[in-house]
C-alpha cells in the first residue's frame, strides 16, 4: 500500500514537472529580443494568461519604404516641412522615422496579441496588450527586433504649499510695459522680464505651441482663454482618441494659462497670441499608473501638424508595483521611450520644454524624471517669487558619459497666478508651473525669429540666464532673461520681409477710395501696432499739373499675413503711382523691403521711393458712363453688329460690384479681356476693337458678383 502510494506520488511529480517545462511560463528567451525591464517582470510571472502592455519593435518598415520619402507632403504637413528646413538639409526634410509602421507586420500580430494601443512611426514599434504566453511566440518572428514593457509611471504632483506674499523685483533698466495690466501675474512675468517683449510688440504671434497634460478644465469658458480669445487650433484626447471633447483637469488648466493666458487685470502670460494645440496625454486616476505611449503618439501628431514648441509639465520615474522602476541611473537620454521621442521632436525642429520634476535635491545622484534627461530637451527648474531655487526642484546630472548639467534654466514655480476653476489661485507650486513660463518665452523668441533651431533657443536662454558664468546641477544656467533672449533672437534675423502684390488693374472708373491687399511675411515679427513702424502703402497723384508729394496709408485690416490698405479717392483723369514698404524689428538695424524693390528708409519704412512703381489711371480709356441709375443688371446687344473693326458694348450695374468683360471665339478661346476691375453702379459703354483678329463669330461675356450674361457678335472684314 505504501509502496503504491510512493510510486503514484512520484509519477504525479514527474507529470507535473513535465507539464511545467512544456508550459509557456517556464520558457526562456533564446532570441535576445525581450528587453531588460520585461525580462525582470517575467522572472516573477507565474500566470501564463497575465496581461502586459509592451512595445513590439520592428526591424524595418517593409519593402519599398524609402520610396515614400519622394513625396514628403504625404508624410507630414507643409508647415512641418517649413519648420524642419531650419535644422535639416533641403533634400532630407523627411527620413526613416517619418515612414509609417509597415501595416502587414501589424496584421501578422492581430492573432498573437489581445489588443492594440498605439503605433509609433518614430520608434518603429506598436504598443499592445499581450499575455505572458504570447510574448515568446512573438519574439520568434523575424521582423520583430525587441519586446519591452511600456513604461508605467506616477506623475510628480504639484507641491502644495502656502505661498508668501509676492515680492516685486525692481528692474530700473527695463521699464514695465504700460499698455497691459498684469494683475497678480506681474511678479512671475517681471521676474524673467517676459513683459518687456510685450512692450516691443512680441506676443508669440505666428508660433504654434502644443501643451501636453492630463486634461484642461474650462478652456472654453475661463476668462484667461476667452478674453482675447486664445487661438486653440487643434485638440485631442489620446486616452479616448476624441478630437472634439477633451477631458477636464485642473493641472492642464493651470499650465495652459501660464503659457498663453490673457485677462487684463488678472493674468497675462508670455505667449498669449500664439496658436495652441492641446493634448491630453495622461490619465490621472489616483494611484493607477499613467502609460506614456500617449506622449509619444502626441509628439508625432503635433510634429506632423507643424508645431514649433512643446510644453510638457510631466516628469516620470517610479513604476507602480509590481513593475521594476526606472531609476536615476536610467536618466541618460536614451533609455526611456518618452525621452527618445522628445529628442526626435527636437531633431525635427520643435523646441521641447519639460519640467525637471519635484523630487528636490540629492547629494549623491540626480532626481530627474523622463524626458527631462533628453540631451535636446530644455529642462526647467523652479524658483520662488524672489528668484531663489525652490527646495522641491529636481536636480541633475544625467548619467551618460560625460554627464550633462540639468536643469537647463529656471523660472518661477512657486506662488504663480494660475487659472483655477472659474477664477484664479496662487496656491500650489512645482516645476509644472515653471515649465510653461519658459515655453512662453521660447514662443516669444520664435515669434521674433522663426528660423531659430531648438538648440539655438536653448543656448540663447542659457547665455542670458543669471548663473551662466557657473552653471550647476542645482539651478543650471539660472533664471532666464526674456528681454535679452528675445533681443538676441532678433539680432540673428538677417532676412528682410517678403511682400507679394500684383497690380489689380491699370485703369478704373471708380473715383472713391480703392482697397489694395498684399501678403507680407518675415522670419520675425512685422510689427503693425505702431504706426511709424508698420507696413504701409506710399502713393502720389497727378491730375495734370504735376506729381504731388508722396503720402502714405497704414493698413486698415490684417488677416494672418494679408494686409489691407486704402488709397483715397481721385477725380477722373488722375494718374496714381504707389509702392509698398515693410520692415521687421531685427536688431541692431531693422530689415526693410519695398515692392517694387529699390526703396529705402526705416522708421518709417520705405520713406525713399524705389525707381519703379505700380501705376493706374482713374477713368478707364474707351469707357463712358451715363447719368442714368439702373435698377437691374443687363448686358445689351453690341452695336453695330455685324461690325468692322470696332463696336460698342453696353452694360448696366445696379450696385457697386466687381466686373469682368471678356471676348471669346467660337471654340471658347479667350480673345480679349476688356474689363477686370471694381465698378460703381451705373450704365457703361466700352469700345471693342477687333484689329488683329480674323472674321467670324465671337461671344462677349459679362460677369459680376451676382450676374452673368453672354451675347453673340459677328466680325466681317
Amino acid at each position: 500500500m505504501n509502496k503504491t502510494l510512493k510510486i503514484s506520488s512520484l509519477l504525479l511529480l514527474v507529470i507535473a514537472i513535465s507539464f511545467a517545462f512544456n508550459s509557456k511560463i517556464f520558457q526562456t528567451d533564446n532570441s535576445g529580443k525581450i528587453g531588460n525591464i520585461l525580462s525582470k517582470v517575467l522572472e516573477f510571472d507565474n500566470d501564463a494568461s497575465k496581461k502586459h502592455s509592451v512595445w513590439i519593435y520592428f526591424n524595418d518598415k517593409g519593402p519599398g519604404a524609402e520610396q515614400k520619402l519622394s513625396d514628403p507632403k504625404s508624410l507630414v504637413s507643409e508647415r512641418s516641412l517649413e519648420r524642419r528646413k531650419k535644422v535639416l538639409p533641403e533634400n532630407q526634410l523627411v527620413g526613416f522615422h517619418d515612414i509609417p509602421v509597415y501595416q502587414p507586420y501589424v496584421q501578422q500580430l492581430e492573432n498573437k496579441v489581445t489588443g492594440f494601443r498605439v503605433k509609433s512611426k518614430w520608434l518603429n514599434a506598436i504598443s499592445v496588450e499581450v499575455m505572458t504566453n504570447q510574448i515568446y511566440d512573438i519574439a520568434k518572428l523575424d521582423f520583430v527586433t525587441k519586446i519591452e514593457l511600456v513604461e508605467k509611471y506616477k506623475r510628480s504632483k504639484p507641491v502644495e504649499e502656502e505661498i508668501d506674499a509676492p515680492i516685486l523685483n525692481d528692474f530700473k533698466d527695463s521699464p514695465l510695459v504700460d499698455s497691459f495690466s498684469y494683475g497678480a501675474s506681474l511678479t512671475q512675468m517681471t521676474l524673467i522680464k517676459a513683459n518687456i517683449p510685450h512692450n516691443n510688440g512680441i506676443y508669440g504671434q505666428g508660433v504654434i505651441v502644443a501643451n501636453f497634460d492630463a486634461g484642461f478644465t474650462n478652456y472654453q469658458t475661463h476668462q484667461s482663454f476667452t478674453t482675447l480669445p486664445m487661438k486653440i487650433w487643434k485638440k485631442k484626447d489620446f486616452h479616448t482618441n476624441d478630437t472634439v471633447t477633451i477631458a477636464s483637469h485642473s493641472h492642464g488648466q493651470a499650465t495652459l494659462s501660464l503659457v498663453g493666458g490673457y485677462n487684463p487685470g488678472s493674468q497675462i502670460s508670455p505667449a498669449f497670441m500664439s496658436t495652441y494645440i492641446i493634448c491630453r496625454t495622461e490619465v490621472d486616476p489616483g494611484e493607477t499608473p499613467a502609460e506614456m505611449d500617449n506622449w509619444v503618439e502626441a509628439a508625432e501628431w503635433v510634429d506632423s501638424l507643424g508645431a514649433d514648441v512643446i510644453t510638457s509639465s510631466l516628469g516620470y520615474l517610479a513604476f507602480d508595483s509590481p513593475y521594476p522602476s526606472l531609476t536615476w541611473l536610467d536618466m541618460n537620454g536614451h533609455t526611456a521611450s518618452i525621452t527618445i521621442a522628445a529628442d526626435i521632436a527636437a531633431h525635427n525642429g520643435i523646441a521641447v520644454f519639460n519640467s525637471a520634476g519635484n523630487s528636490g535635491s540629492n547629494s549623491s545622484h540626480n532626481t530627474l524624471g523622463a524626458p527631462a534627461d533628453g540631451d535636446s530637451v530644455i529642462t526647467i527648474g523652479a524658483t520662488t517669487s524672489t528668484g531663489v531655487r525652490a527646495s522641491y526642484s529636481s536636480v541633475g546630472p544625467t548619467t551618460d558619459t560625460p554627464p550633462r548639467i540639468k536643469p537647463d534654466i529656471m523660472t518661477q514655480g512657486s506662488g504663480n497666478q494660475v487659472a483655477s476653476g472659474t477664477g484664479y489661485s496662487t496656491f500650489g507650486s512645482g516645476t509644472s508651473w515653471a515649465c510653461p513660463m519658459a515655453a512662453g518665452v521660447g514662443a516669444q523668441m520664435l515669434s521674433a525669429n522663426k528660423n531659430l533651431t531648438p538648440i539655438q533657443v536653448r543656448d540663447i536662454l542659457r547665455k542670458f540666464s543669471n548663473n551662466n558664468a557657473s552653471p550647476n546641477n542645482q539651478v543650471g544656467w539660472g533664471l532666464i532673461d526674456a528681454e535679452k533672449s528675445v533681443d538676441s533672437a532678433r539680432k540673428l534675423d538677417n532676412t528682410a520681409p517678403v511682400i507679394l502684390h500684383t497690380l489689380p488693374f491699370s485703369n478704373t472708373p471708380i473715383t472713391d477710395s480703392l482697397t489694395f491687399k498684399a501678403k507680407i511675411t518675415d522670419n520675425g515679427i512685422i510689427r503693425y501696432t505702431r504706426s511709424n513702424e508698420a507696413p504701409r502703402v506710399y502713393y502720389r497723384k497727378n491730375t495734370g499739373s504735376g506729381w504731388s508729394a508722396w503720402s502714405f496709408v497704414n493698413k486698415f485690416k490684417v488677416s494672418n499675413d494679408t494686409f489691407y490698405f486704402k488709397i483715397p479717392g481721385s477725380q477722373l483723369g488722375t494718374s496714381v503711382e504707389y509702392y509698398l514698404a515693410a520692415q521687421d524689428i531685427a536688431l541692431p538695424t531693422s530689415k526693410i523691403s519695398t515692392l517694387p524693390a529699390g526703396g529705402s528708409g526705416i522708421n518709417p519704412p520705405g520713406s525713399t521711393a524705389p525707381t519703379t512703381k505700380f501705376a493706374f489711371t482713374v477713368g478707364t480709356t474707351g469707357i463712358t458712363k451715363e447719368t442714368e441709375q439702373p435698377l437691374t443688371y443687363n448686358l445689351f446687344d453690341n452695336y453695330p453688329n455685324p461690325f468692322n473693326p470696332t463696336t460698342k458694348i453696353k452694360f448696366s450695374l445696379p450696385e457697386n460690384t466687381f466686373v469682368s468683360l471678356k471676348v471669346y471665339d467660337i471654340t471658347g478661346k479667350l480673345v480679349s479681356e476688356l474689363i477686370n476691375s471694381q465698378f460703381e453702379s451705373g450704365v457703361y459703354t466700352i469700345d471693342f476693337s477687333a484689329n488683329g483678329i480674323s472674321s467670324g463669330t465671337y461671344f462677349y461675356r459679362l460677369s459680376t458678383n451676382g450676374y452673368t450674361q453672354v451675347k453673340k457678335m459677328v466680325l466681317i472684314k
